[in-house]
């Protein structure tokens, strides 16, 4: 319930509980602060091509010389029934190491573009907690700025009330001096208007005199 301006106590009792609501929160805001891991994740290591050369070498298979002989001839037997064997093996040696040098280019690009990522991230993460660290600096400002402006404009009305006093105490003395005057010039309009019924009551009197010796000084007819 909105208090009135006169209810000081009420408005200072608002205030302060809306001070502490505001330090809590900033309370909160500064243990919320987002900071960089310790752990950040590494990014991968390059692909191991250390037995790729060997692979490519390696993949073949290659048959050894016949033997004359018997022992030729039985070997020749045997190659001849092994040998889809050796050629469905070398199709897959074959296969696999086509494979290994294709994913050798595509690992290392993954590993670029996560080291990439990773870069990325750890300097969007340091510049959002510049940011919360420079909004809570900011966030601290607020009441201090808050409070100065209120004296500035408890100064500015302290300034004014001096300033309508003066003007009031002026006009009371310009009051009281014509309302003084105006007095004076009552008197004076009375003492006026006394004066003047007493030239007026002597004026009378010498009227009546004059006619009584004007009566006296005619002779009877």
């Amino acid at each position: 319930m909105p208090k009135s301006p006169d209810d000081l106590e009420g408005l200072k009792a608002e205030r302060a509980a809306a001070d502490r609501a505001y330090n809590d929160a900033l309370t909160q805001l500064d243990a919320a602060l987002q900071k960089l891991p310790a752990n950040f994740p590494s990014p991968p290591p390059d692909p191991d091509v250390h037995q790729l050369a060997s692979l490519n070498t390696l993949w073949k298979i290659t048959a050894p010389p016949p033997e004359a002989g018997i022992g030729g001839r039985f070997a020749a037997v045997v190659r001849r029934i092994v040998a889809p064997l050796f050629e469905q093996q070398q199709v897959f040696n074959g296969a696999l190491v086509d494979h290994l040098n294709r994913n050798v280019p595509i690992q290392h690009a993954s590993g670029l573009a996560i080291d990439g990522g990773l870069a990325v991230l750890r300097g969007q993460l340091a510049e959002l907690a510049r940011f919360q660290t420079l909004l809570i600096v900011f966030l601290q400002q607020i009441t201090p700025y808050v409070d100065t402006r209120d004296r500035d404009v408890a100064g500015l009305l302290r300034g004014l009330s001096g300033a309508i006093d003066a003007v009031s105490n002026e006009v009371l003395k310009r009051s009281e001096a014509l309302l003084a005057h105006d007095r004076q010039h009552e008197r004076r309009l009375s003492d006026m208007e006394t004066e003047l019924q007493d030239l007026r009551s002597r004026l009378a009197e010498l009227q009546e005199r004059f006619a009584d010796e004007r009566s006296a000084s005619q002779p009877p007819r």
